[in-house]
């Protein structure tokens, strides 16, 4: 017989198993249906809450036994109760475990939810089992502190008191599932031992999807425990900031608020190295969708057993229509529909361990952003507060010990671990570490190459003197950053993602060593051979190259020290906490006292020469108090260390480094600044830069002519030069301030709340099932004096830039476009106001101003204005026509009623009208849109030059006409508006007779114009070959005031042509 065959009596064996499991489903059933007092408490699976997204993912065992076909109901994950214990019912959202009916019918006792009969017993196992806190999955959106599902039951049913209805879910991934679980992969391997080959395989793939199941419950227990602590902590976290707020406030700053805060800023590194442990969220989340697309690839995955079932047999080469193979089909057929809801199960339990890692890094992230505010807090408040005891003998006592614990390895036994970790988790951050460093240095080569080869003239040898004077300050500081900046990435590599507390205390190290790199990098690249102050500046600094040389020495001194101080004034060293870190710092402090007095010694200091040519006068003759002050600074540090403020010392430390570092990169930039900015004011203003010249000696620097509108666009250039200035000194100060202002705390009370304003804004906020809920929340914002002064601020530079406006139309704008007079005033009036408003509204805000608060006010104003200032509205209205309508331009000569003159201002409220006496009378605009306004149209203002020429009549007059006006458009002095007119007067046998009429400007000779004019046109027509013999008489030139009766100021209106206002 074939071993695949089943034997006869094993087949009875297995249907007499499956009749008795038949009677024991139906006889539970019944006793289900026997239970009408809980009827009312059922919820059935279609009433389970949604808000939990779990389903179908809690697997049963096999029953004990070797039946080779197997009931679905006793192996698959349930489908019908949200992943529940089989034959397990939900009252209320609380799970009540099996019953087991014994003889008595009134007697009842609990079993576990478990999937063999072996297992029911009420062992200590079982009980641990049922003690065992359900970890769930918590909510996505919201961070309460209660969890969302209970990590304690009898605490939560405590808390809940007599209320035993209220909902609380159950998780499915708890540790009687992953036992149930466990004991399933085992039967299914025990089914696969004596099984046929293809019902073998797929018994032992089911096997593994049932462990997989069960290592993927324990991964979300673990997950959940997590995201419950680190909700807890944010919470605590969050409590506490408050708390400590609302000391401060009510306090002040005492001793004892300010040892609990430096304390706590001991305890905020400690929780980065604890948050730095859930940052393994990109990971895990792309190895959990890699496993569902696993899940996905399978090939039999129970989606249609029947179909597949036949598949199978048929590729194996049974034919399941037989007796002795359909059984062997009917294995397959239930392997299959098990496997389909364990694949189900599977894909939803790696979407809810991806919801647990999004959570987990939603509360993660809010965590980092909490310290950091807390950090922030602490340090406004800590710099003062001593953090030690002052210098005494038993320090230099336990010094030695100290050093040995500089030398302690065990203290850095995490180290290598952590960096492992990183590798592991963040390989592509590593390995953009590397690339930085590896770009940073390539590129200091290629920056200190190119310095040097421009201070030799090996390159850049044909630029301007100017164009590398730039590019050398910028190599300069380029050169200077790159070695700070590779200890800087490391710092921020080490201090980022997963970290420990020797990785923290490395990171503070390498940020202090980069800080000091960048202070004496910045000089020492500054001084060296063919660089920046030896080629490009004219002075004579005689001690430059043992300068260098020195700051070389020191720097690299100090970078080691700053990394040792660091790191070794962060370990806790028990007894000799800090002995190494403040002797190195007093040490540090005396060095740097000591190359102050080389640098800044009034008589024979390496700097003075630089002093006596940069610094001026006043600078110069001050050079002792300069002196005094770089000695006494660190000399003042050096003393706040030995007193026990030791944190203090630091702090200032850090600021000054900070601040010399920005000063040094001002004086290396400064030049290049200006140089710049010149040659973007040159193209701007389409100034031409004279030609270069050379000589045997090299080139000759050629100075530029000036003319009228040279001096006006230079004095407009100081104008503007000074406001930059202003800004920049601005600038200094507030970022001067905002990194001093921290270290006197009290410096705040300078800047006093002058009122509050109170806004009513809109917040949207999601709660934990989803949904989008829209709040108006009333916020106050304070406004202090100094927002008024930057509110004054804003209104200078409105004012002074709309005053300059004008200068800058004509130097930016006038050159390139063309404009007449009154569309330049226009432009120039309309981009006045709109300066002066962007300024007011800027002010508005500064201070506080809303629309809100004020539109009743301006609602009552205009109607105000509308009654009451009728006139003036009615003026302003005017001068907004005559602005955009331009009824009269100006040099204009107009009439306004009885006021005759030309144009000579426009303002929004009046008209200028001048006479050539020089009086000058004042019109409202309103007048403009209320009376007759004449426009005498180039009336004593232009001249009109008439000529008549006969043409043979072998041309077309359109041609000639055509050809006749671009020649005179082409003359000297022939204005483009109004254009030249040539217009056919008459035609005769022989020739016909053409008019041009060409306008000039007032004040020209207009006799010898139109004669140049008619010998040029006539000689035009003799070369074509287009002139008549006979030629007209030419026509009077006439005055258009002539012959009219004059008003007061000698002008007529009869002749004139009246234009509609």
């Amino acid at each position: 017989m074939s071993p695949l065959i089943i034997p006869n009596h094993r087949r009875h064996v297995q249907v007499r198993i499956q009749l008795a499991q038949l009677a024991l489903v139906m006889a539970v059933m019944s006793v289900g249906f026997c239970r009408p007092a809980l009827a009312q408490n059922i919820v059935y699976p279609g009433s389970y809450p949604q808000s939990y997204p779990v389903s179908n993912s809690y697997p049963s065992s096999y029953p004990i036994g070797s039946s080779q076909v197997i009931s679905s109901s006793q192996s698959l994950p349930q489908g019908s109760s949200q992943g529940l214990p089989p034959g397990a019912r939900i009252i209320s959202s609380r799970v009540i475990e099996p019953t087991t009916v014994m003889h008595e019918p009134t007697v009842t006792r609990r079993e576990p939810a478990v999937a063999s009969r072996e297992s029911y017993r009420d062992d200590s196992s079982d009980r641990e089992i049922k003690r065992e806190p359900p970890l769930q999955l918590a909510a996505t959106r919201t961070y309460n502190s209660r969890p969302r599902f209970p990590i304690n039951e009898t605490t939560e049913q405590n808390r809940l008191g007599d209320n035993r209805f209220d909902e609380l879910p159950v998780s499915p991934y708890r540790v009687a599932t992953i036992h149930s679980a466990r004991q399933t992969a085992e039967q299914f391997r025990r089914i696969a031992a004596t099984s046929a080959p293809i019902a073998q395989t797929l018994a032992t793939e089911n096997a593994n999807f049932a462990d997989q199941w069960a290592d993927l419950a324990q991964t979300n227990m673990s997950v959940s425990q997590r995201v419950f602590d680190a909700n807890e902590k944010l919470e605590s976290t969050r409590n506490d900031f408050e708390t400590v707020n609302a000391k401060l406030t009510h306090y002040g700053l005492t001793p004892t608020i300010g040892t609990l805060l430096r304390h706590k800023r001991e305890q905020l590194d400690q929780w980065q190295v604890d948050d730095s442990q859930t940052l393994f969220a990109s990971d895990e989340l792309k190895r959990s969708r890699q496993r569902q697309l696993e899940l996905e690839m399978v090939d039999y995955d129970g989606s249609d057993p029947a179909a597949q079932t036949a598949t199978l047999m048929t590729d194996a080469g049974y034919n399941s229509a037989t007796i002795e193979r359909s059984s062997l089909a009917a294995q397959i057929e239930g392997l299959l529909m098990q496997r389909s809801q364990w694949l189900h199960a599977l894909q939803q339990g790696y979407e809810d361990y991806q919801a647990k890692i999004g959570e987990l890094d939603s509360i993660s992230t809010a965590s980092v952003e909490l310290t950091s505010d807390y950090r922030t807090l602490i340090d406004q408040h800590v710099i003062w507060i001593r953090s030690g005891d002052p210098v005494s003998v038993s320090d230099f006592k336990n010094l030695g010990g100290g050093i040995s614990a500089l030398f302690d390895s065990r203290r850095s036994a995490d180290f290598g671990p952590t960096l492992d970790q990183k590798f592991r988790t963040d390989s592509v951050g590593a390995i953009g570490l590397l690339a930085t460093i590896v770009f940073l240095l390539i590129v200091r080569w290629f920056a200190k190459s190119w310095l040097i080869g421009i201070g030799n003239r090996k390159r850049m040898k044909d630029s301007k003197p100017a164009v590398r004077k730039v590019a050398s300050s910028v190599l300069t500081i380029v050169t200077a950053s790159a070695i700070p900046g590779v200890l800087w990435a490391v710092a921020r590599w080490l201090g980022n993602g997963i970290v420990s507390e020797s990785t923290l205390y490395a990171s503070g190290g390498f940020y202090a060593g980069s800080l000091v790199a960048l202070a004496f990098e910045l000089p020492r690249q500054l001084l060296r051979n063919f660089g920046y102050v030896d080629k490009h500046v004219e002075i004579d600094l005689p001690r430059r190259q043992t300068m260098m040389r020195y700051l070389t020495l020191v720097g690299i001194c100090l970078v080691i020290g700053s990394y040792t101080i660091t790191v070794m004034g962060s370990v806790d060293h028990g007894m000799w906490r800090g002995n190494v870190s403040r002797f190195g710092f007093m040490t540090a402090m005396l060095v740097i006292a000591w190359t102050s007095h080389r640098l800044f010694k009034p008589n024979g200091g390496s700097l003075e020469p630089f002093i006596a040519k940069f610094g001026g006068k006043v600078i110069h003759r001050v050079r002792y108090v300069i002196y005094v002050a770089a000695i006494a600074f660190p000399i003042a540090l050096f003393a706040l260390s030995a007193l026990g403020y030791g944190f203090t010392a630091n702090e200032l430390t850090k600021r000054a480094l900070f601040t010399l570092i920005a000063v040094f990169i001002g004086i290396t930039l400064w030049a290049s600044v200006k140089i710049v900015s010149a040659h973007g004011w040159q193209m701007l203003t389409g100034v031409t830069p004279p030609p270069r010249k050379f000589d045997e000696y090299g080139e000759i620097e050629v100075q530029a002519e000036v003319g009228v509108l040279g001096e006006h666009f230079l004095e407009l250039k100081h104008h503007l030069a000074f406001l930059c200035q202003c800004a920049l000194v601005l600038v200094a100060i507030v970022c001067f301030g905002w990194l001093w202002i921290d270290v006197f705390p009290n410096i705040r009370m300078g800047n006093p709340v002058v009122w509050n304003i109170k806004d009513t804004v809109t917040q949207t906020t999601v709660d934990a099932i989803g949904q989008t809920m829209t709040s108006e929340v009333t916020e106050t914002t304070p406004v202090t004096a100094l927002h008024l002064v930057m509110a004054a601020a804003t209104l200078f530079v409105a004012f002074q830039l709309a005053k300059l406006l004008p200068a800058l139309f004509d130097a930016l704008v006038l050159q390139r476009v063309s404009f007449d007079e009154g569309m330049e005033h226009f432009s120039l009036v309309l981009g006045r106001c709109l300066l002066f408003g962007i300024g007011c509204f800027i002010a508005c805000k500064w201070i506080g101003i809303r629309w809100q608060a004020i539109q009743w006010l301006a609602v009552g104003l205009t109607i105000g204005l509308g009654f009451g200032l009728q006139d003036m509205v009615r003026n302003l209205f005017g001068g907004l026509i005559v602005l955009f309508e331009k009824p009269a331009r100006l040099g204009d000569l107009v009439s306004v009623g009885n006021v005759t003159g030309r144009v000579s201002f426009q303002k929004l409220r009046t008209t200028v009208l001048t006479d050539d006496d020089g009086r000058e009378v004042i019109v409202p605009n309103k007048n403009f849109v209320s009376e007759d306004v004449v426009h005498w149209l180039g009336a004593g203002r232009l001249k009109v030059i008439p000529i008549e020429v006969a043409v043979t009549r072998d041309e077309r007059p359109a041609d000639v006409c055509r050809t006749l006006t671009e020649l005179v458009l082409e003359q000297r002095d022939i204005l483009l508006s109004p254009a030249p007119q040539a217009t056919l007067v008459c035609v005769g046998k022989r020739s016909q007779r053409i008019e041009v009429r060409a306008w000039i400007e007032e004040g020209s000779d207009e006799y010898r114009f139109r004669d140049a004019l008619l010998s040029t046109v006539t000689k035009f027509l003799k070369e074509k070959n287009w002139l008549a013999a006979n030629q007209p008489s030419q026509p009077l030139i006439s005055d258009p005031l002539d012959s009219t009766s004059d008003d007061d100021f000698g002008m007529s209106r009869k002749r004139s042509r009246k234009r509609p206002a």
